[in-house]
């Protein structure tokens, strides 16, 4: 089919091809005025030392140390990316995770190395509140962890955590960018329902 007559069968339809495009951006609105308000925390954690060793021959220079420091940092990533963890979290918080599949646990919060020492863990939350609390949690938890893999370690240098004041802002989406995307759909499918009601004449 050439272009004018494209142009014909939407000038036929222009009443059904405006009402879909109309439809589909009075949606996109809707959706934009009355979404769930949601909130995304970030939180930076540092890992330390307990102590020190207290003797004049080292046995891990700082070389070994950072490397140690290192490999425990991923160690922490890891656990945050275990559901099993995440739902000692949620149970620490007092959120409700038994609806919530091993995959989506494995992704409610999200860890990242910064560095040798630090991870940057972020996570979603419904207010501000919830946010906190997930933190706390989070803080709990791992210590909790380190702790359990201490009490059989006899050095006084192992790893504890120290968790700085999490940032937590309103999640916010673009009006323009959502009106943008709406119209961009709406034109897509209101010309293909046109096509199609053209066809099955």
């Amino acid at each position: 089919m050439e272009l004018k007559e494209y142009l014909a069968i939407l000038k036929k339809y222009q009443q059904t091809f405006w009402f879909v495009v109309f439809l589909i951006v009075s949606m996109g609105l809707l959706y934009f005025l009355f979404r769930p308000i949601s909130y995304s925390t970030s939180l930076t954690v540092n890992i330390t030392r307990a102590g020190q060793q207290a003797t004049p021959d080292y046995k891990y220079d700082d070389f070994y140390r950072l490397q140690a420091d290192e490999k425990f940092v991923e160690t922490i990533v890891e656990w945050l990316k275990s559901p099993r963890t995440v739902a000692d979290i949620y149970s620490e918080a007092n959120l409700d995770f038994k609806n919530m599949s091993l995959k989506k646990l494995s992704r409610a919060i999200k860890a990242e190395k910064l560095s040798s020492q630090v991870v940057a863990i972020s996570f979603g939350s419904k207010d501000q509140e919830t946010a906190k609390n997930i933190s706390q949690a989070i803080n709990k938890v791992l210590a909790k962890n380190i702790s359990g893999l201490n009490e059989n370690q006899k050095e006084n240098t192992w790893f504890e955590v120290v968790a700085h004041d999490p940032i937590t802002i309103q999640d916010s989406l673009n009006f323009i960018l959502v009106i943008l995307i709406s119209l961009s759909l709406g034109i897509f499918c209101a010309f293909w329902i046109v096509l199609i009601m053209h066809y099955l004449e």
